[in-house]
């Protein structure tokens, strides 16, 4: 519940509005799980000889995995599923769903590879600004090439390569300029 309530406040806060909540559903098992685990059974024909028979017994074990469904409610926009969504607006329900979570269950420490790396300047600055609210409680790790984001960041290391094939790090505290 407290992950679902967190998920909406963030979503709302990423996409300007709307609404989302998550759901838990059961999935069946997967279909490779399930081949494996067909049983061999070796029957004999009219002949004489014998054959082997894969009998696939997912009816009688109905196994399941949860799941989650997203169900969202983006503003101005009508949409039936996650598939008709651009790479900027999944990573937004993703951020979301990562943040809420984070919100949730404060862990001490986070790595961010990339996350953001679909999202325009406005949604990178939302995406900075909620991180800079959640570093009270998480140290965050965020590995970026997005401007809006470095420019949120207390200390920043980075890679240089002076010369060819010789690098070397670079940490800056941002907290001095």
């Amino acid at each position: 519940k407290v992950i679902n309530d967190e998920f909406n406040k963030y979503f709302r806060i990423m996409f300007g509005g709307g609404k989302a909540r998550l759901a838990i559903t059961k999935v069946p098992k997967s279909t490779k799980k399930a081949d494996a685990e067909a049983k061999q059974e070796t029957a004999t024909t009219a002949d004489g000889s014998e054959i082997e028979a894969s009998i696939d017994n997912a009816e009688d074990n109905k196994e399941f995995e949860p799941g989650i469904e997203f169900h969202l409610e983006l503003p101005k926009k009508k949409i039936n599923s996650l598939e008709v969504l651009s790479g900027g607006e999944r990573s937004l329900i993703s951020i979301s769903a990562l943040f809420a979570i984070v919100s949730a269950m404060h862990p001490p420490f986070v790595v961010l590879d990339e996350v953001d790396a679909a999202l325009d300047e406005t949604n990178a600055r939302r995406f900075s600004k909620i991180l800079g609210e959640l570093v009270a409680k998480t140290q965050f790790v965020v590995i970026t090439h997005n401007r809006s984001t470095m420019e949120s960041a207390q200390i920043m290391y980075g890679i240089s390569m002076a010369e060819e094939g010789i690098s070397r790090a670079i940490s800056v505290k941002l907290e001095e300029f």
